[in-house]
C-alpha cells in the first residue's frame, strides 16, 4: 500500500492525470466479474451493439467479462432469465409483458430500450396488388405460430379497421416463411423488418417490389427491444449494471457513426455470416428502430411509464393475458447513463 501511495503522488507531482486514474481506479485493479448475457437471436446485426463494446473493450473497461450466449427468439430470453440461467438480457418488451401477464411474477426489470417502436409488420409484393391494410380482408397470412407479429396482430387489425379475424393464417417454419412468398404460394407474411426485408433481397426480390406495411406506422404503438436485468443482478452488482449500459451507449455511439466498421467487427466475432446482407439489416435496425427523430432529441434507453402503461394495456387483450401487469414494477430507469452519454448522431452516409 505505501508503494501504490509513494507512486500515486510520484504521478501526482508530475502532472500525471492518466496514471494517477489508472492506479486509484477500483475497476482496474479488482478482478473482473463474470457476467451472462442472453441474446435474442443468433449472431447478426441485432447483436452488433454487443459485440462493438466487447471487441472495443468497452465492457473490459468496466470490469466486466461479459460472455454473449446465442438466443433462440425473445421468449426464451425472457424464460432464461426467469429460470437464472443468464444476468442480464435483451429481447421483445411484449414478449416480457406476456409472460409477466400470464405467470404472475417479474423475473427481470427493463434497463435500457433498445428499440423505439416493433419492428413488426405485414409483407407482400408489389405485384400481388396488396397495398394498404383493408386488401388483407379474406387471405391466408402466413407466419410462425409463435411469431411476435402474428400474436400482436389483433392490435394492428384492430388500428387498421380490420376485424380480428380477417384473415387466416397459415402456420410455417421461419425458414421458409420468405420462400413461400416469392414462390407465390401464400399473398402474404408477418414478421420482423429485420427478417422478412433481408431474406426477401436475398431471394432476389428488389426494394422496390417489396410492400411493407409496419404496425408502427399503423397506429400500433408499442416499444421494441429492451435489454433486461434480473433483480437479483441489480441488487447484487448495481455498478455492474450501470457499467454495461455506458459500454453499450459508447458501442451504439460508434455503430451509428462508422455501421462498415460495426459488421466488420460481427464478421470477425462470427465468420459464418453474410457480412452483406447483416450490413443491410443493421441499416434497417438503425434507420427505423434505434436512431429514431425522438432518439436524436432525446437520447436513446429511456422508457416512457406512460407509453408503457399504454401498450400493455392493449397486450392485455390482444395476448389473452391472465392479469394486467403494472409498468412501474417492470422497469428500472436508475442505471442509464447521462442523457450526454446516451446522444447519438445521424448515421453517417457511406
Amino acid at each position: 500500500m505505501r508503494f501504490v501511495s509513494r507512486l500515486g503522488g510520484i504521478a501526482r507531482s508530475a502532472g500525471c492525470a492518466a496514471l494517477a486514474a489508472f492506479l486509484f481506479n477500483p475497476a482496474v485493479h479488482a478482478a473482473p466479474l463474470d457476467v451472462t448475457f442472453q441474446l435474442d437471436w443468433r449472431f447478426e446485426a441485432s447483436s452488433v451493439p454487443y459485440i462493438v463494446a466487447k471487441s472495443k473493450g468497452y465492457f473490459a473497461a468496466e470490469g466486466l467479462n461479459v460472455t454473449l450466449n446465442v438466443g433462440a427468439g425473445s421468449a426464451a430470453t425472457i424464460t432464461r432469465l426467469a429460470a437464472g440461467n443468464a444476468d442480464m438480457g435483451v429481447g421483445d418488451i411484449s414478449s416480457f409483458v406476456e409472460f409477466v401477464g400470464n405467470n404472475g411474477r417479474v423475473p427481470a426489470k427493463a434497463v435500457f430500450l433498445m428499440y423505439e417502436s416493433t419492428p413488426a409488420g405485414i409483407f407482400t409484393l408489389k405485384k400481388s396488388g396488396i397495398t394498404r391494410p383493408a386488401d388483407l380482408k379474406g387471405l391466408t397470412v402466413a407466419a410462425p405460430v409463435n411469431d411476435g407479429a402474428r400474436k400482436i396482430f389483433p392490435l394492428f387489425a384492430q388500428a387498421a379497421g380490420l376485424p380480428p379475424d380477417g384473415v387466416k393464417w397459415m402456420s410455417v417454419e421461419p425458414a421458409i416463411r420468405e420462400t413461400l412468398l416469392v414462390r407465390g404460394q401464400v399473398p402474404v407474411i408477418a414478421g420482423y423488418a429485420t427478417s422478412a426485408l433481408v431474406s426477401l433481397q436475398r431471394l432476389g426480390v428488389a426494394p422496390g417490389d417489396i410492400v411493407a406495411m409496419m404496425y408502427a406506422d399503423h397506429g400500433v404503438d408499442l416499444y421494441g427491444n429492451a435489454v433486461f436485468a434480473t433483480p437479483r443482478f441489480i441488487e447484487e452488482h448495481p455498478e455492474a449494471v450501470a457499467g454495461f449500459l455506458r459500454a453499450l451507449a459508447r458501442a451504439l455511439k460508434d455503430i451509428a457513426a462508422d455501421p462498415q466498421d460495426a459488421v466488420s467487427r460481427l464478421k470477425a466475432f462470427d465468420p459464418l455470416i453474410d457480412a452483406k446482407l447483416e450490413a443491410l439489416r443493421l441499416g434497417i435496425l438503425l434507420d427505423r428502430q434505434i436512431v429514431t427523430p425522438h432518439v436524436r432529441e432525446a437520447g436513446v434507453g429511456d422508457i416512457d411509464p406512460a407509453r408503457l402503461q399504454a401498450s400493455i394495456d392493449k397486450l392485455v387483450g390482444a395476448l389473452a393475458l391472465k392479469s394486467r401487469p403494472d409498468g412501474r414494477m417492470l422497469v428500472d430507469m436508475r442505471f442509464l447513463p447521462a442523457q450526454a452519454e446516451r446522444m447519438i448522431a445521424p448515421v453517417a452516409a457511406k
